[in-house]
């Protein structure tokens, strides 16, 4: 067997799909299929189940699995292999927090894609919670998330920076200051809250609960970039970080809820404890936490 093959392999075990992998690989559905064919005449036994439309590990897929987990990081130790920046080639995968693509990744991605052009950079944005899991699957090299510190005992989480935290209304909205909120700490605003599983959710909902302020009106997006608009449309109010409605704060677009509190959440970089840290992935994360002190 060849290690395109289990490349293959890897791809349809982690989108349990065989159309799904040969998109993402760029092949033909029937190469995929004979990839994954090969192999099982090889080992001599199904590596999935296949249930109709669906697919499942068998018990030895799930043990090939990990094995061809293992041999992926030993075969990007190969690929990079050379100690020189001037030959860096191979692919990152980075699991990503949507805020931190739009506003503090690109100037990173324009100058590192300058310098290594013969580096895939393979960017995927989720909330923090799946992102780890993803992590844990083995998907990605490395994750850059937006969220309270927290330690593992299984993963390297290094603090890089902090980002504030600010509140938001539209122009038509009364509610300048959260100490304009009365004794009964019930507020007639639509909250407007990013998804359930999103770091940024938790905190906001837990400082609503620990000031005891309350509302019957919520909704819930999972863009950022929704959520601030729909503020700016007056819709209702939001916590946002203040990285990505600055320049509609500066336009006066939004208006900021004056509070005492000060809110933050932290950038991390986040990667498993046992994974090798490749000289180019060591070369990336430099350049973000270089570019994040120039912005």
């Amino acid at each position: 067997m060849e290690i395109r093959q289990l490349i293959t392999f890897k791809n349809v075990a982690e989108l349990n799909s065989f159309s799904k992998a040969a998109k993402k690989l760029n092949y033909g559905q029937s190469t995929v299929t004979e990839h994954v064919q090969t192999i099982e005449r090889e080992i001599g036994v199904p590596l999935f189940d296949r249930m109709g439309k669906k697919i499942a590990l068998t018990s030895v897929g799930k043990e090939l699995y990990t094995h061809v987990i293992a041999l992926m990081e030993v075969y990007d130790k190969i690929v990079n292999v050379s100690n020189s920046t001037d030959s860096f080639k191979g692919e990152i995968g980075i699991g990503i927090s949507e805020s931190l693509i739009s506003y503090r990744l690109q100037p990173t991605l324009l100058e590192f894609r300058r310098k290594y052009p013969n580096v895939k950079i393979k960017l995927t944005s989720d909330n923090c919670s799946k992102l780890k899991e993803r992590l844990y699957n083995g998907e990605f090299d490395f994750l850059i998330t937006l969220e309270p510190y927290r330690e593992f005992t299984d993963l390297v989480v290094n603090k890089i920076n902090e980002e504030p935290l600010t509140f938001i209304r539209g122009n038509d909205s009364k509610l300048e200051k959260f100490t304009m909120i009365k004794d009964e700490r019930f507020i007639n605003e639509c909250i407007l809250f990013t998804d359930r599983d999103c770091q940024l959710r938790k905190l906001f909902e837990n400082y609503l609960y620990n000031k005891k302020i309350t509302t019957d009106n919520t909704l819930e997006f999972s863009s950022v970039d929704a959520i601030k608009h729909s503020v700016s449309s007056n819709l209702g109010i939001s916590l946002l970080p203040y990285m990505s409605v600055k320049d509609m704060i500066e336009k006066g677009v939004l208006k900021v809820i004056e509070n005492d509190d000060k809110l933050n959440l932290n950038i991390n970089i986040i990667y498993h404890k046992n994974k090798w840290i490749s000289p180019v992935m060591k070369e990336f994360i430099e350049y973000f936490v270089n570019s994040l002190e120039k912005q």
